[in-house]
C-alpha cells in the first residue's frame, strides 16, 4: 500500500493529511465528485484552524491529473453499529456488499469500521487519494461536536492503515508529536499521539490513537472536531477494538466492459448519507487518466437530491456544476454521467468521447443486492 504518510515526504503527516484532502476537491474533474465536499471542507476548516498548517503550495504541487474521488459505507438503521467485512460476500443490510478482491474492482480498501457509535451516519470510502491509487481511508461523519450550533462543525473519524513495516512519524504538523502509550487493543500495541509526555491529545479537538492490527501494520483512528466532552477517547477505542484491516472490494452499482485501452484507473469511491453523496442516499464513482487527462464515471439515484449543507467551495476548476463538460443517461433508476475538468472532451477523443466512456457503462440499479465487485470487464 502506496500510504502518503509513511514519512518519505518533506511533509509532516498532518500535511499530508491536509494537503490529501483539499487535493481532493481540487482533483475532481466531475460534478459527482462533489459528494466528498462536505467532509473535506469540514475536515480542512477544522484543520486549518487549529494547526495553520501553510500546505497550499503542497497542494497545489501535486498533479491536477489525478481524479481523486470519495467513498463510503451505508448508515447503520440503529446509528451504532455497522457490520464487519467479511472474507464472502456480505449482504447485511447495515454494510456495502463487499467481497475478495479478485483484480476487478476498482474500489478495494485496506481496512473498515465494525462499530461506529450513533450519530455517526454519513461514510465516505476513498481509494485514490491525491493521485496515490493504492492509498485508501475511511471517513465516518457524526453530529456537531458538543457545544456548536455550527451546522459544518461535525464530529469526523478518520481511518487508515499504514504500509507494513512503516513506523508511523511522531509530527503532529504544528510541531512534534509524543508516544503516549495507553492499554493494548485487542492484545496489540497502542498508543496516543499526544501534544506532550504523558499527554494523549493531540491539539484542540483533535486525537490520534494508533494501534497495530493482526498482520503487523499499524492503523490509526484520528478524531476531528471531538472534546472530551464527546467521549472522544472512549470512542476511538471502542471502534479500534472492531476495526477489520484486511482488503476488501467494495460493491458498485454499475459496470464498465472493455475498458479502452489507455485509460489508467485513479481513484474510486462510494459514499452513503446526504452529508456525504451531497443530499443522494448514495452515490458512486471511477476515476480514470488519458494522457494525464482526468475522466470520471459517477452514480447515483436518478431523484432529486435532498438538502444538503451549501457547499464552502466552488466547482472544481472553479467552474460551475452547468459548466462542467459531462455526457449522461438514465438507467434502472440510476443517473450516470461521464466527465472532465476544463480540457472538457478533446482529450479523449480517441476513445470515442464522453459517449463512447458512457456505452460501455451498464447500470445496475438501485438494489444494492444487485451490485458488483466485478466493476471493470
Amino acid at each position: 500500500m502506496n500510504d502518503p504518510y509513511d514519512g518519505s515526504s518533506s511533509l509532516s503527516a498532518a500535511e499530508q493529511r491536509l494537503a490529501a484532502e483539499l487535493t481532493a476537491l481540487a482533483d475532481s474533474p466531475a460534478p459527482g465528485m462533489a459528494s466528498d465536499t462536505s467532509w473535506a471542507v469540514r475536515a480542512g476548516r477544522s484543520r486549518l484552524m487549529r494547526r495553520r498548517l501553510a500546505v497550499l503550495g503542497a497542494v497545489t504541487a501535486v498533479t491536477v491529473g489525478a481524479a481523486t474521488l470519495g467513498a463510503s459505507w451505508p448508515e447503520s438503521p440503529s446509528g451504532s453499529t455497522v457490520a464487519a467485512a467479511s472474507a464472502a460476500t456480505n449482504t447485511n443490510p447495515v454494510g456495502p456488499r463487499v467481497g475478495p478482491d479478485t483484480g476487478h474492482d476498482p474500489l478495494v480498501v485496506q481496512a473498515t469500521f465494525g462499530w461506529v457509535p450513533a450519530g455517526f451516519d454519513d461514510f465516505t470510502y476513498n481509494k485514490g487519494f491525491s493521485g496515490q491509487p493504492e492509498m485508501s481511508q475511511v471517513k465516518v461523519i457524526g453530529p456537531k461536536r458538543a457545544g456548536s450550533t455550527d451546522e459544518l462543525n461535525r464530529q469526523l473519524l478518520f481511518l487508515s492503515v499504514y504500509a507494513p513495516g512503516v513506523e508511523p512519524p511522531l509530527d503532529l504538523g504544528s510541531g512534534p508529536g509524543y508516544r503516549v502509550d495507553t492499554d493494548p487493543i485487542n492484545g496489540r500495541p497502542a498508543y496516543w499521539l499526544g501534544t506532550a509526555p504523558g499527554d494523549p491529545s493531540g491539539g484542540i479537538l483533535d486525537r490520534t490513537l494508533r494501534f497495530k492490527v493482526a498482520d503487523g501494520r499499524w492503523a490509526e483512528l484520528h478524531g476531528s472536531y471531538m472534546s472530551d466532552a464527546d467521549n472522544v477517547a472512549d470512542v476511538l477505542v471502542q471502534a479500534a477494538a472492531e476495526v477489520q484491516a484486511a482488503p476488501q472490494a467494495v460493491a458498485l452499482p454499475f459496470t464498465i466492459t472493455d475498458v479502452p485501452a489507455g485509460l489508467v484507473r485513479s481513484g474510486s469511491s462510494l459514499a452513503y448519507g446526504p452529508g456525504s453523496a451531497s443530499g443522494y442516499p448514495w452515490t458512486a464513482s471511477v476515476g480514470f487518466t488519458l494522457n494525464g487527462k482526468p475522466i470520471s464515471v459517477t452514480a447515483h439515484p436518478d431523484t432529486a437530491p435532498a438538502p444538503a449543507p451549501k457547499s464552502l467551495l466552488t466547482a472544481p476548476n472553479g467552474l460551475s456544476a452547468a459548466e462542467v463538460a459531462k455526457a449522461c443517461k438514465s438507467s434502472n433508476g440510476v443517473r450516470i454521467c461521464v466527465s472532465a475538468g476544463q480540457d472538457g472532451e478533446a482529450p479523449f477523443t480517441s476513445i470515442g468521447g464522453f459517449n463512447g466512456l458512457l456505452d460501455r457503462v451498464t447500470s445496475l440499479g438501485t438494489d444494492e443486492n444487485a451490485w458488483t465487485t466485478e466493476v471493470l470487464n
